[in-house]
């Protein structure tokens, strides 16, 4: 499994681009499934945003749990993390450390909406990179940088962007960039539990060579 991440902002222009490297790790090949009783409050809101999205299955599982994530990271590791980790406990090293170390400190946040505008802008990258190019990365075939892509898209306020390719099962592909497994900093993490991002866009596509899924998480303030 590969991940990447970018995490850039542009408000005010006060704040420095950052990139992180990219991460591979495998998994043993077994599904990953937790038995938890469904959050009423994110399920609503989930139908309430996305039911007319055009959303497939996959994304809408995708943003479920990352705002399950978000309104209790405490919770999270326990319900979710905890039996990721006796499943596949190859992942469970310093990376496993640190999240738990992350998630139990971390505040409970604001649950991210839906954005239009960063889906539009990460289905458009997500399409990119599953047919036109064979590794993942923020900058287009054609040459667009991250920048320029948000820029475009008509994110000129704040934005972050996670890529992650590998196998398609949406709580899995969250799990793995959470850890960040081999790499030297959290990028993915610290996307997904920042408090300055309260939107949301996502895009999950299989890949041309028709063995692997491409995700594209664009992350956005209103």
């Amino acid at each position: 499994m590969m991940f990447h991440v970018k995490h850039i902002v542009v408000l005010f222009f006060l704040f420095p681009f950052l990139s992180y490297a990219q991460g591979n790790f495998t998994l043993k090949d077994t599904p990953f499934v937790v038995h938890i009783p469904v959050d009423e409050q994110i399920q609503s809101q989930l139908e309430r945003e996305l039911s007319k999205s055009g959303s497939s299955k996959e994304e809408k599982e995708f943003f479920y749990w990352v705002n399950y994530l978000r309104k209790n990271p405490g919770l999270f590791y326990t319900n979710c993390v905890v039996p990721f980790l006796k499943q596949f406990p190859e992942a469970n090293g310093k990376e496993a450390k640190s999240l738990e170390k992350d998630l139990m400190a971390s505040p409970k946040l604001t649950l991210f909406s839906f954005s239009p505008v960063a889906t539009g802008a990460a289905k458009e990258h997500c399409a990119d990179l599953a047919l036109k190019q064979n590794s993942i990365g923020h900058t287009s075939s054609d040459g667009k940088s991250f920048s320029t892509r948000m820029r475009i898209a008509g994110l000129t306020k704040c934005a972050a962007e996670n890529l992650y390719t590998g196998k398609g099962e949406p709580l899995l592909s969250l799990m793995m960039l959470l850890l960040d497994l081999g790499l030297e900093v959290p990028g993915h993490r610290k996307n997904l539990l920042s408090p300055w991002y309260n939107q949301m866009g996502i895009s999950i596509q299989t890949h041309r060579s028709m063995k692997r899924i491409v995700l594209v998480q664009i992350f956005t303030c209103s």
